[in-house]
C-alpha cells in the first residue's frame, strides 16, 4: 500500500479523496496558466502534467470537428496481485486460466467503472486503463487538463480501489472476483458465438425442443435473438441477454431479471410465442446449470 499519499476520505468537501498538497507537481501546475494549442484531430501527450503514480501518462486529444477535447489520464494496474489478494485459491496456471475465460467480464467490468479504455495485450500484471473526461472547445490551458484529469475523470477512484481499497474505498480486487462469480461466461466462447451466430431458426427450434438441454451453441442463438427485439420506442428490450451473443457472457441477475419481463409480457401478449416461450425457459434452465448443458 502507498503510504506517502496525504489522503482524505471521499465524503471531506475540502479536498475530495486527496488533500490540495497530495502531489506537489499537480498542485504547482493547477496555478499555471499556460495556453495549450491542439489542432482539430490531433492529440498531444502532456507527461510532464502526470504524478507518475496516479496518473502515469496524460494525453488530450480534440475532436476532428472542433467540438472539443478529451483528457486522457492513464495508469498501469496489476490485476494478477490484486486477483490474488482477494481469493488466494487464485494462483500461477488456476489464476492464468482464470483470466482467459473471463477476460470480457474483466474488460467491461473495468471500462464501464471507470468510464475508461482497456488495454491487456502486455499482460493481467499491466492492463492498461485510460480514463476520459471531454471538455468543451475554446481555449485551453495546463491548468485546465489538471484539473479536468483529476477531478472530471475516474482515476483517482480507480488508484484509490487498485490500492487494495484503501480508506475505506472500495477493494478492485474483490470487485472483479465478485463480478465473475456473478456471472455466467461461455466455456470456450470464440467457438460458441461462431457457431450460435450462424444457427438457423429451424435449427434452434429442434435444439430447443430436445429436452436434454441446450448447449452453450443453441444459447448464445436464443440471446442473439433476444438480444435484437426492440421495445415501442426502439430501444434494445434485452441487453443483458444479448451480451452473450455479442460479448460470451452474461450478468446473471440482470440476464434472470430480463429473461422474467420476456415471459411476462410473451404471456400476456395477444398470442403468445409458444415457441418463445421455449426458448426462455431453456435459457433459463442453462443459467441455472451455470451455462452447463
Amino acid at each position: 500500500m502507498t503510504t506517502s499519499q496525504n489522503r482524505q476520505p471521499k465524503g471531506i468537501t475540502t479536498g475530495g479523496q486527496f488533500a490540495p498538497d497530495t502531489h506537489a507537481e499537480s498542485t504547482l501546475l493547477l496555478d499555471t496558466t499556460r495556453d495549450v494549442v491542439i489542432s482539430p484531430g490531433e492529440s498531444e501527450s502532456f507527461q510532464e502534467l502526470a504524478d507518475g503514480d496516479v496518473i502515469e501518462s496524460l494525453n488530450v486529444n480534440r475532436s476532428d470537428d472542433g467540438a472539443g477535447y478529451w483528457i486522457s489520464p492513464a495508469k498501469t494496474v496489476n490485476l494478477k496481485v490484486l486477483i490474488t489478494d482477494a481469493d488466494p485459491r487464485l494462483h500461477g496456471d488456476t489464476l492464468d486460466s482464470w483470466f482467459e475465460k473471463n477476460g470480457a467480464v474483466i474488460e467491461d467490468f473495468l471500462a464501464t467503472r471507470y468510464e475508461a479504455d482497456i488495454t491487456a495485450e502486455e499482460g493481467w500484471d499491466e492492463v492498461g486503463i485510460e480514463c476520459s473526461a471531454q471538455l468543451p472547445d475554446g481555449p485551453l490551458t495546463e491548468a485546465q487538463i489538471v484539473d479536468a484529469a483529476w477531478n472530471r475523470t475516474k482515476v483517482v477512484q480507480l488508484h484509490n480501489e487498485s490500492d487494495h481499497g484503501s480508506f475505506g474505498s472500495e477493494n478492485l480486487g474483490r470487485l472483479l472476483v465478485e463480478r465473475v462469480e456473478g456471472s455466467t461466461v461461455l466455456d470456450d466462447p470464440y467457438t460458441a458465438r461462431a457457431a450460435g451466430l450462424r444457427v438457423k431458426p429451424d435449427e434452434l427450434t429442434a435444439m430447443v425442443n430436445d429436452h436434454s438441454g441446450i448447449s452453450d451453441v443453441a444459447a448464445v442463438a436464443i440471446a442473439k435473438d433476444l438480444g435484437s427485439l426492440r421495445n415501442a420506442r426502439g430501444v434494445i428490450a434485452y441487453p443483458a441477454i444479448g451480451r452473450l451473443a455479442s460479448r460470451g457472457y452474461l450478468d446473471s441477475a440482470a440476464a434472470d431479471l430480463e429473461l422474467q419481463k420476456a415471459a411476462t409480457e410473451n404471456w400476456q401478449s395477444f398470442t403468445p410465442d409458444r415457441q418463445l416461450a421455449r426458448r426462455i425457459d431453456a435459457m433459463r434452465s442453462w443459467m441455472r446449470n451455470g451455462g452447463i448443458s
